[in-house]
């Protein structure tokens, strides 16, 4: 069994190897090539923060805080479509604009999700833990 997952890891690798070198080959615009690179791993990170929404519980905190994110993957996302293309068409003046619009979002959205996620710590109390337990382990060292 461990042999056959040891074999599946490894041709995976090796498709992903083969993958970049060809889009390194084809495109030939280091840029480029790493612009595409990077937004498979985007659209990769979309679909699996997808599934694991749909896994959750609606209404939990943790489905919440999973759509906060996959709204900033796609910001990310939108902002590397926006920025890949404007290096391929040499965009220039106001059409280069929109990319700081979607990283200003993904910021927004990271502030308000990382403000949600204090007041959920303030909420259960896990500080106040946290101090305990310190002190606690203090305690037993002395």
């Amino acid at each position: 069994m461990k042999f056959n997952k040891f074999m599946q890891f490894f041709i995976e690798l090796i498709v992903i190897i083969i993958g970049l070198f060809t889009i390194f080959i084809i495109v030939k615009d280091v840029e480029i090539s790493i612009g595409l690179f990077s937004l498979t791993f985007g659209i990769l990170g979309i679909i699996w923060t997808g599934i694991a929404i749909k896994s959750l519980s609606k209404g939990s905190s943790l489905r919440t805080y999973a759509i906060s994110f996959l709204l900033c993957l796609i910001t990310i996302l939108l902002f590397s479509i926006w920025s890949l293309l404007a290096r391929i068409f040499n965009w220039e003046g106001l059409l280069r604009y929109p990319i700081y619009l979607f990283i200003t979002i993904s910021y927004i959205i990271f502030v308000y999700t990382a403000y949600k996620m204090h007041k959920l710590g303030v909420e259960f109390g896990f500080q106040s833990q946290a101090t305990a337990i310190k002190k606690r382990l203090k305690k037993r060292k002395h």
